[in-house]
């Protein structure tokens, strides 16, 4: 995922211009919380330039640029008839894979750093049905075993059919001739015979971009539902539901649990696979060096390996590590809203009737109490929301961040900068709960296009099967080592809460992420005040909810 992560210390700066107003509107219970003004801090959040490839496979007739902002390329290889698995119901007997042509080799270098989702984790079981070796970037870039999902395993199975079918996706990143998405959608047409084309836009305007493009006919075959923007592609009528497939997507390797948390009134609307990366977790970086010289032995490592790795367990060993009189705390975080979505809240939850204002839920008020408490009476947060700078120069034992951050050709990310002995746990869960991988969560679907069905459905249906099991098909050195591989399966075995809420808080642009933790964590000069701040932003969900759903 490609993401820009602002610094607190300058979302900070742009909120103490409306902190005297701040101060007025929350000086008493209940009262409204001030709009946010200020562009919200993105912690893991991406917004790409648009990069373009050339050509177009598609067959879909533009009459006119409904965006001023689109890049559309043609990554499409060129031969034969193939296939892939999964589809309940094609028919694909006695249909081989030929190729003809070229063969498309993989590219040797990584593939490209990230694919921007929004911010936090997801959770459910990993991709392989067998262990798989993702080791270090000194091993070899091909896994010893074959996942489910793999090459073998799926180009084999596209119905034969489905040739000479074009598949067009919108995504919000630069495609690149020689990076993942080129190499996937020219292996995907060789083995398959069916052309693929990526049309790229910035990611504050994707769905005005596709919205457009409904209107005007030319509908993407493929689309995105990102957590920053639920559940407004599906309430706009952006979306159809996955079920018009026909598909299985009980199957092993889809994301169900993900997958979940983007359905409405009982339908799902996206897809998503296990082992992707299109979607950031939420985890803990910690200094081993530091516990070391502490001589500290029960580390987050031992509790997570042990099954005794929560919100407690973390608080023990923080105070142990942390020296606040001398400026070293256990933890640096720019956001705080990893510890209600790793108790398994959001301030906006669905059912089946839709979406549930859970702002006053009793579990989620203790998440936040959580989060004060760490900041204010125990003081082993470091107060200035420094993000990874102080983790990176030794001073702060351990750091709450994305995945990503993970990536060995993220420039500005772990690897590529800390000189010590670093490892990667999971963020802890409350304790007496089943472990939740907090996350924003990113799942693909297929727009309301009235042309987006029959064999043109499936024909993009196959691609995300085979497009999206970056388990199968990125490089071994994505992740500096198998400790890191090992992390992102296991996040994917636990339940999932993305933050989805996002969507709704930032509807129309008045409030942002800042916005709620300033008011929570550092405008409650006591903790009984959090309670009473936190009810002041029950309203104002209220009132996005019926905005967005009356558009």
């Amino acid at each position: 995922m490609k993401s820009k992560k602002a610094s607190r210390v300058a979302s900070l700066l742009a909120l103490l211009a409306v902190v005297s107003m701040l101060l007025a509107m929350f000086g008493g219970c209940g009262k409204k919380p001030e709009p946010d003004v200020s562009t919200p801090v993105k912690d893991d959040v991406s917004t790409s330039t648009t990069t373009t490839t050339e050509g177009d496979v598609s067959d879909d007739t533009t009459t006119g640029d409904v965006s001023d902002d689109t890049t559309t390329g043609d990554v499409s290889g060129d031969t034969t008839t193939g296939d892939v698995s999964g589809n309940t119901t094609t028919d694909n007997s006695g249909s081989g894979s030929t190729t003809s042509g070229n063969k498309t080799t993989k590219p040797t270098k990584t593939f490209p750093t990230t694919k921007p989702t929004t911010k936090n984790p997801v959770s459910g079981p990993i991709v392989s049905t067998s262990s798989t070796t993702k080791t270090t970037k000194s091993s070899a870039t091909v896994k010893t075993t074959a996942p489910v999902g793999s090459e073998e395993d799926i180009l084999a199975k596209v119905p034969a059919n489905l040739k000479g079918q074009n598949v067009k996706v919108l995504v919000w990143w630069g495609v690149s001739d020689d990076g993942e998405d080129s190499y996937k959608a020219k292996l995907f047409k060789e083995r398959t015979g069916i052309n693929v084309s990526f049309e790229s836009i910035t990611m504050d305007k994707y769905q005005s971009r596709l919205s457009a493009m409904l209107m005007s006919n030319i509908a993407p075959s493929c689309a995105a539902i990102s957590s920053e923007w639920y559940p407004q592609p599906i309430t706009r009528g952006l979306m159809q539901p996955i079920s018009n497939t026909k598909w299985d997507f009980t199957q092993k390797i889809f994301a169900t649990k993900l997958m979940d948390q983007f359905a409405y009134k009982g339908e799902q609307y996206g897809i998503a696979l296990k082992g992707s990366q299109m979607t950031t977790f939420n985890i803990i970086f910690w200094n081993k060096e530091m516990f070391a010289q502490k001589k500290i032995t029960t580390t987050p490592e031992t509790l997570w390996k042990s099954g005794n790795w929560n919100w407690d367990t973390f608080l023990d060993v923080a105070k142990k590590v942390s020296n606040p009189a001398q400026g070293q705390y256990a933890l640096t975080a720019t956001y705080q809203n990893y510890w209600m979505l790793s108790a398994g809240q959001d301030f906006v939850m669905t059912d089946e009737n839709g979406l549930v204002n859970n702002v006053k839920n009793e579990k989620l008020l203790d998440a936040w109490y959580f989060a004060w408490d760490i900041l204010h009476t125990h003081k082993i947060q470091n107060p200035a929301f420094a993000d990874r700078a102080t983790f990176i120069g030794g001073t702060d034992a351990m750091y709450a961040s994305g995945s990503y951050n993970m990536q060995s050709a993220l420039t500005d990310g772990i690897p590529a900068n800390c000189k010590f002995e670093w490892g990667v746990v999971p963020f802890p869960s409350p304790k007496g709960i089943d472990p939740v991988s907090a996350c924003e969560g990113v799942v693909f679907g297929f727009p309301a296009g009235r042309d987006i069905k029959d064999d043109k459905l499936q024909a993009a249906a196959w691609f995300l099967r085979f497009y999206l099991d970056d388990k199968a098909y990125t490089s071994n050195d994505f992740y500096p080592s198998k400790e890191c591989w090992d992390l992102i399966d296991a996040l994917w075995e636990q339940d999932i809460q993305s933050f989805n809420s996002i969507g709704v808080l930032t509807y129309g642009g008045e409030y942002g992420m800042a916005s709620v933790q300033y008011n929570l964590l550092e405008e409650a000069p006591t903790r009984s005040q959090v309670k009473s701040n936190i009810d002041a932003w029950y309203s104002v969900f209220n009132a996005n909810i019926n905005k967005i759903l009356n558009e």
